[in-house]
């Protein structure tokens, strides 16, 4: 009887403790999912910044190939050249919560991070980019870290003689009709483009391009 009460005495101290080596063990284990899963998470506010990023890119070229479409369903294809370093904000129907406005002169340095606003100055639409890290403007082979990103809106045009043959430098008046009466101009479409190319570590960032779509100015 003794024995048998020796013995379960002994398995309970056994089972109520870890040995030194149970929690080393344990230690490291816990050690090691915290790293990875704290190295996950200081991914996300640069990740959900670049997802924020892309989303308003998309919506603006949308807005973009809606406009294009209404001057070419119009016939008002000529109106597009007022469309040159116009402000894509103004072609959504929601501007978004961190577009700060529309400026003549602006100290970039006081600007808050994560948001666009619109330079009058040279007609260009900036992003700030807070994760400036990983962001990069590219120009051929040189890469150069950045802290904004620069789109501008360009009008596309084809020119064809009255075959309908492309024609290379072709000179059209804006004011009064083409330089060469036998030179038609053809709307195509408007392009909304990055200033500089650029990169966006973490897979990068593919901007749409526009649609083409192809009208007689």
């Amino acid at each position: 009887m003794k024995r048998f009460s020796d013995q379960t005495a002994s398995t309970v101290q056994r089972q109520g403790g870890f040995s030194l080596f149970e929690l080393v063990v344990f230690i490291i284990c816990v050690a090691i999912i915290y790293a990875t899963a704290a190295n996950r998470f200081a991914q996300f506010p640069a990740a959900a910044e670049r997802a924020n990023f892309m989303a308003i890119v998309a919506q603006i070229q949308a807005g973009i190939n809606l406009q294009s479409m209404e001057f070419v369903i119009n016939g008002g294809a000529s109106q597009a050249q007022y469309m040159d370093s116009a402000n894509p904000m103004d072609f959504m129907l929601e501007a978004p919560s961190n577009y700060l406005g529309a400026y003549d002169a602006v100290d970039t340095g006081r600007l808050p991070r994560r948001t666009w606003y619109f330079d009058r100055a040279s007609g260009e639409l900036v992003y700030r980019v807070n994760a400036e890290e990983g962001v990069f403007l590219v120009s051929g082979p040189v890469e150069v870290p950045t802290d904004e990103i620069r789109f501008q809106l360009s009008v596309q045009y084809s020119y064809e003689d009255r075959y309908g043959r492309e024609v290379s430098g072709a000179v059209f008046d804006e004011s009064g009709g083409p330089g060469n009466p036998n030179v038609r101009r053809r709307f195509r479409g408007i392009l909304f483009e990055a200033v500089t190319p650029y990169r966006w570590d973490a897979g990068g960032v593919d901007l749409p391009n526009v649609a083409i779509t192809e009208s007689a100015g």
